[in-house]
């Protein structure tokens, strides 16, 4: 449906579409449009006849049309006779889950349309520029500018929740308590892939679209957001980089221990050992046996069992090994 359409002029909102303008109304409305004013259409998960009705009123390519109506686009810059259309996708992360939903932007000289699906929304960005009136006197590129903006800011805020689980994660494996961390490392693994299949694809063509694409006074403001998404992704490559490092850390971590159980197994073995021969040798029930008939026998290889016992307790717990 559509969330918000309306004619700016000069950076300031000059009048509000109908949401149930039909094709007629808004080619009317595109065709009176003067050259320091566009059209802004803001539309949530649309259905074809809607989005079908805007791309007749815009003159909209089908393929262009096509890629708003599809969901799970990838990550692009598509470019078209004269305007531009940006897939993108939104980011949202919460309990170890990242979450995408996409966002495309069709940019002409006067007009942008912003299609939106899943959750989130953008009406923050019209909110700022509205706002602004200085630069939302850029025009459609404004729009666009304000729209990678925030879905660019927004993968920053994911990074950085990113990073503190990450640091979660290394305190506790790196704990001297014996946790479980290889599930959760598997998991944030899969989230930062997931991340990365949002942000990676956008790098090259958000950079071209800062250099040659757009009119040379729109292209600082793109830069800036292509300097963003850089960091995102040097940010990305790091995350994955500590949680490969972890999950080493921890499966050695786990090795060292079972080695340790080993030991301590094998000590308390070696334990047992003694007093285990010395009583299956008297248990053999010899007729002729040494201090059968004496009264302090039986006491006396009782202290021998507990004695050894002891020492070698003593050289294993010397050695590190209990």
């Amino acid at each position: 449906m559509i969330i918000d359409c309306a004619v700016y002029r000069d950076g300031a909102r000059l009048t509000t579409v109908p949401k149930d303008a039909s094709s007629a109304d808004l080619s009317r409305t595109v065709a009176a449009l003067t050259d320091k004013e566009f059209i802004w259409i803001g539309i949530s998960d649309p259905n074809p006849p809607e989005l079908e009705t805007i791309g007749a009123a815009l003159r909209l390519h089908p393929l262009a049309v096509e890629d708003m109506l599809e969901p799970h686009q990838r990550p692009k810059v598509e470019r078209y006779r004269d305007y531009v259309l940006v897939s993108l996708r939104a980011v949202h992360y919460a309990d170890d889950d990242v979450t995408t939903s996409e966002v495309n932007v069709c940019l002409g000289a006067r007009f942008v349309v912003t299609v939106r699906r899943g959750e989130g929304s953008i009406a923050h960005a019209r909110a700022q520029l509205e706002a602004d009136p200085e630069r939302l006197a850029h025009g459609p590129i404004a729009a666009l500018h304000a729209v990678l903006d925030l879905l660019v800011d927004g993968y920053d805020q994911v990074a950085a929740e990113l990073e503190n689980d990450v640091v979660e994660v290394e305190e506790s494996v790196f704990s001297e308590a014996r946790t479980k961390d290889s599930p959760r490392i598997y998991r944030l693994k899969r989230e930062t892939l997931e991340f990365r299949r949002a942000v990676a694809p956008l790098k090259d063509p958000i950079t071209r679209l800062s250099e040659a694409v757009l009119p040379e006074p729109a292209r600082p403001y793109i830069r800036d957001v292509a300097d963003h998404l850089s960091r995102a992704m040097e940010t990305i490559e790091t995350i994955d980089s500590l949680l490969d490092n972890a999950l080493a850390a921890h499966l050695a971590q786990l090795s060292v221990r079972q080695n340790e159980d080993m030991r301590k197994l094998t000590a308390g073995a070696t334990i047992f050992a003694v007093p285990t021969a010395i009583a299956g040798i008297y248990g053999m029930n010899f007729r002729y046996m040494p201090e059968l008939d004496w009264h302090f026998g039986y006491p006396l290889v009782l202290a021998v069992m507990g004695g050894l016992c002891a020492y070698i307790y003593y050289r294993f717990k010397r050695s590190g090994w209990l």
